[in-house]
């Protein structure tokens, strides 16, 4: 773009948002078309855009383009909600925080938890407001790496229906409210170890707040703690309790593994990034490593971890448990009666295949 261009598209884009300012009280548009429908607006779309030109004077490729533009609109700031900042004060710090330098980052190693899984996060700082986060290199959950729902996640930090204050039966109420009423049900319920007392929580994976609910139970003992989460793992859970006998959080080493086989688990889409940084960095080749990793992937989905798979079999939800068990009669576990004679030669080669590799295998089950 040439600097007129760029003077011209700058000083209609400053035509828009003054004619925005320039409107009493509240002003409403019932499209984005409506409010699109001025020369200004035309022609800072035919400046920026100009391989989008033609689609401007066809109505359903303009409407298309707009609902595109939106975002981008809202974002610089052409919205009848974004008003000018009035002044503000710099006020100087009285006791100035350490290794502080104003118009600098500073970063900040925390961590997050989705699902009952902690993401080992950097998050940076730009005088005072939180602007970006990345995985933390030094944490052994995530080495460095993030997905999606972490970087979505500072957009909670300037949520406006983000909630702000404790709520009592749908209103609203304070903090010094709630430790009294909390004082008080405690105290009627002490004498009865607290068996009218019931605590429900998210998953909890801060060893912090898992001793200070222990020191809570150990003083009332007939109370509960109940942990939630929408999207759980409680089959994974109680698989594997069946197999140890006891309460376990499974850990995969997937650095380690050259044969993977998936039963209905798109672990490469799951909340653990440590996982998917692991199996990819099997399938990197070199010099010295010559030999990617091998992924089976038996599923009635498509996923992301059958998408990557090297040898993919689709397979209706009714047919996995019987595939399961022929899988588990091929690679000799005792015990297995199954009538399932479906996809036998694919059962046939990937057994043979995990076989060849004992000991450097994963077997993995959907939730």
């Amino acid at each position: 773009m040439t600097g007129r261009h760029s003077e011209e598209s700058k000083k209609n884009f400053a035509l828009m948002r003054d004619r925005i300012l320039e409107q009493q009280g509240k002003k409403y548009w019932r499209s984005l078309d409506e409010f699109a429908d001025t020369p200004e607006f035309e022609e800072f779309v035919h400046q920026e855009f100009p391989q989008h030109a033609e689609t401007w004077n066809d109505s359903v490729s303009r409407r298309s383009f707009i609902k595109i533009m939106g975002a981008s609109l809202a974002l610089a700031g052409l919205s009848s909600a974004c008003v000018i900042q009035p002044p503000e004060k710099a006020i100087p710090y009285v006791k100035k925080p350490e290794e502080f330098i104003p118009g600098k980052s500073n970063f900040f190693a925390t961590a997050m938890s989705l699902g009952g899984t902690a993401v080992g996060l950097l998050g940076r700082s730009y005088d005072g407001k939180p602007s970006k986060v990345e995985g933390n290199p030094e944490h052994p959950g995530s080495l460095g790496s993030t997905d999606r729902y972490a970087q979505a996640s500072l957009l909670t930090m300037y949520d406006p229906d983000r909630s702000q204050n404790f709520y009592y039966r749908n209103d609203p109420t304070s903090y010094q409210a709630f430790v009294s009423e909390i004082r008080a049900i405690t105290e009627d319920n002490r004498k009865n170890g607290g068996a009218g007392i019931r605590f429900l929580t998210e998953t909890v994976t801060s060893p912090t707040m898992t001793a200070q609910f222990q020191q809570i139970l150990s003083e009332l003992p007939n109370a509960r703690w109940y942990q939630y989460e929408p999207l759980n793992s409680d089959n994974k859970i109680n698989g594997a309790k069946m197999a140890f006998g006891e309460n376990v959080n499974t850990i995969y080493k997937y650095e380690e593994a050259d044969r993977v086989l998936s039963l209905g688990c798109d672990f490469l889409a799951d909340f653990n990034v440590r996982y998917i940084r692991d199996f990819s960095d099997k399938r990197r080749l070199s010099t010295v490593k010559k030999e990617m990793n091998r992924l089976y992937v038996a599923e009635s989905t498509p996923t992301i971890t059958g998408a990557k798979s090297d040898h993919r079999l689709s397979i209706r939800p009714s047919q996995m448990e019987g595939l399961a068990k022929a899988i588990a009669k091929a690679l000799g576990v005792a015990n297995v009666n199954t009538d399932y004679a479906e996809n036998a030669n694919w059962v046939a080669a990937m057994a043979k295949d995990l076989l060849a590799h004992r000991g450097k295998t994963i077997i993995v089950a959907g939730d």
